[in-house]
């Protein structure tokens, strides 16, 4: 068994095994700053923060971790709906709409002549 652990650098079998367990807690120390990353956060920079300084109490990784696994919320669409107004037509294109409409034969000119009263009376 020590020659698994035996080296020229003369380091212990409990050195090796510390430095085993201060890498693996390293890397447990910074899941939450990796899953941000992988999942391209918008707070990336926050999460990474928060988990650099406040993460060796547990309340501060807890809450890195939650934020880097929620879901990123989706901007709000407003739709604007623009109306174009109304533009009051005078009497003389409707009118000339209407002639238009009794020289194509859309119209007789009996209804010519009553849109015509109509119109012209206002």
């Amino acid at each position: 068994m020590n020659l698994l652990f035996q080296s020229n650098s003369g380091l212990s079998e409990q050195d090796t095994v510390l430095t085993i367990m201060i890498i693996v807690g390293i890397c447990i120390y910074f899941i939450p700053s990796v899953i941000a990353l992988l999942r391209m956060k918008r707070n990336l920079v926050a999460i990474i923060a928060l988990n650099f300084f406040l993460g060796w109490s547990l309340i501060g990784w807890v809450i890195s971790l939650v934020w880097s696994l929620s879901s990123d919320s989706k901007p709000a669409r407003i739709i604007v709906n623009q109306q174009t107004p109304k533009v009051e037509e005078n009497g003389v294109d409707k009118l000339t709409k209407l002639k238009k409409l009794l020289d194509d034969g859309a119209i007789t000119q009996d209804e010519f002549d009553q849109q015509k009263g109509v119109i012209l009376k206002k």
